[in-house]
């Protein structure tokens, strides 16, 4: 499974579930230090930001340039990691869910091959503040709408 097929199942995941009343996402949105993650996801009714890292190997997601380490990098109220759920199951070698834990990281689980499904494995910890103006292009569409 590769990086656009998981990031378009979570995004219609996002969509179904989470746009309780009202939302908008952007794929791979630009910051203003020029990162950009694979899909920001926005709560527009309560500013909620959440921002996707979607990686479609585990050695990819801990690898120095990816996955994790993106996400430490990248402002948003939940930070999630999103990964094919055969590459979870066979987790044995990098204590996934304990590095999420540890990096306050929620993963996201993909599956299937014609329709995909979505399964929340880790809840991400809520980090307050307003992380809108990290990303001015959401920005400007969330204040001119």
């Amino acid at each position: 499974m590769d990086e656009r097929t998981i990031t378009e199942a979570v995004l219609r995941y996002f969509r179904r579930y989470w746009c309780d009343h009202g939302c908008m996402w952007h794929l791979e949105p630009v910051s203003r230090r020029l990162r950009r993650p694979d899909l920001l996801f926005l709560q527009t009714r309560s500013n909620l930001l959440h921002i996707i890292e979607a990686e479609p190997t585990l050695s990819r997601a801990f690898n120095k340039r990816h996955g994790f380490a993106q996400l430490k990098r990248y402002k948003g109220n939940y930070k999630w990691l999103a990964i094919p759920n055969d590459e979870w199951e066979k987790d044995e070698e990098y204590l996934l869910e304990a590095k999420c834990d540890t990096s306050r990281v929620g993963l996201l689980t993909v599956s299937g091959r014609l329709r995909f499904h979505v399964t929340e494995q880790v809840q991400p910890s809520y980090i307050q503040d307003n992380f809108l103006k990290y990303y001015p292009d959401a920005e400007y569409e969330w204040v001119t709408e």
